[in-house]
């Protein structure tokens, strides 16, 4: 008998030890509460794709909400994006015609630097994260990738901060 409450006590025990470290929302350093982020730099071969790209980043940074954007002169941290990478994957072909895509998978990667602008030294960084939407090819390429570009840019969005906010110190 003596033995029933030990067999619930020790897997209890272990399971509160697994938790021990956890935190619910940021774990960014308490200094670091603002960011200031210019325009993305694009070495991608797609023209403007850097103003897409920004824009979903600083709507994901105030959606999260645990950096708040900030002027580059008050700010605590700068961000730097560099997109090094835009392409287009089939993923899905016409029935019967494995030469025609129907469907197309578009990735955007890039890589980000998050500095303190006290000193310079990094916060968080990542040499890559890939971004991506697949979307059905209709009419033209040209319109097609207009309105995948959106969602594409949003989960790379969403993958960067998610970076910067859940980073370990």
């Amino acid at each position: 008998m003596n033995r029933l409450p030990a067999l619930f006590l020790i897997p209890a025990l272990m399971l509160a030890a697994g938790c021990a470290n956890y935190r619910l929302g940021s774990t960014l350093p308490p200094d670091v509460r603002t960011v200031y982020m210019p325009t993305c730099l694009n070495q991608t071969d797609e023209p403007l794709l850097e103003l897409d790209v920004t824009q979903a980043i600083l709507s994901q940074i105030q959606m999260d909400g645990s950096l708040r954007l900030a002027p580059e002169d008050t700010a605590d941290t700068w961000l730097q994006v560099t997109l090094i990478q835009f392409w287009l994957d089939p993923v899905a072909y016409v029935s019967g015609d494995s030469a025609t895509a129907n469907q197309y998978r578009m990735s955007i990667r890039a890589s980000f630097v998050l500095r303190r602008r006290s000193n310079g030294s990094v916060v968080a960084e990542s040499p890559g994260l890939t971004g991506w939407f697949d979307f059905d090819f209709t009419g033209d390429m040209t319109s097609s990738k207009a309105v995948a570009l959106r969602p594409a840019a949003e989960d790379l969005g969403r993958r960067i901060v998610n970076a910067i906010v859940q980073t370990w110190p």
